[in-house]
């Protein structure tokens, strides 16, 4: 299978618009979409077992919990599932919200709050995705990264990255496989809002970018 071309997302189609929306997902028995209010527990216990900062993870799922997630601050924020169809039960998670540290350096700069809005409306940050033990090398991670594509190519948004540990290279290459760029060690990825604007990786970290138009 041919390695998909970078800035030009494969469009997959939306089964719903609405709330709740769900994806095509090519993984037998394994349905995409949207969380729901009240999932928000059964998300983190999917997320808890990868390096996820636990109060970042704590505070995004009671926010899940009662169905503000999507609508805390500027920007887009989703979080999606992976369901079995046999019995209904979370066996991948994934979070995505704008550039949060981003968004505060900008604010601390004295940038207009319009102009930091439309950052956060440009941007988004893969924050955490994983699979239940029991089910990884199935394709669901595969099949959360490409709705999570979609959701912010459909809002028309520039470009979508995660932030990875550089002791993890068989995961930068699983992330190129999904059509997305690592761009280096210590490099950064560069933005032109109001101003030379950067994200920076950690450290020990390395972007990965996924250009939208």
């Amino acid at each position: 299978m041919g390695r998909p071309k970078k800035n030009k997302p494969r469009r997959r189609r939306l089964v719903d618009q609405g709330l709740g929306s769900s994806y095509e997902c090519h993984v037998e028995g394994v349905r995409v979409r949207r969380a729901r209010r009240g999932e928000g527990r059964r998300i983190r216990d999917v997320l808890s077992a990868i390096d996820t900062d636990y109060e970042d993870l704590d505070y995004a799922a009671d926010r899940i919990d009662i169905g503000v997630y999507e609508t805390s601050g500027p920007g887009l924020r989703r979080a999606l599932v992976a369901e079995a169809a046999d019995e209904p039960s979370v066996v991948g998670a994934l979070l995505a919200l704008p550039p949060g540290n981003l968004l505060h350096r900008l604010r601390e700069a004295g940038v207009p709050q319009s102009a930091v809005n439309e950052v956060a409306r440009s941007v988004g940050k893969l924050k955490a995705v994983a699979v239940a033990p029991e089910r990884k090398g199935d394709g669901i991670g595969a099949a959360l990264v490409r709705a999570f594509v979609d959701e912010y190519a459909a809002a028309r948004y520039d470009v979508v990255f995660a932030q990875v540990d550089l002791d993890k290279p068989g995961l930068i290459r699983w992330y190129e496989h999904m059509g997305f760029e690592a761009l280096g060690p210590g490099a950064p990825l560069r933005l032109d809002h109001h101003g030379r604007v950067a994200i920076h990786p950690e450290d020990d970290e390395q972007l990965v970018v996924r250009g939208l138009r």
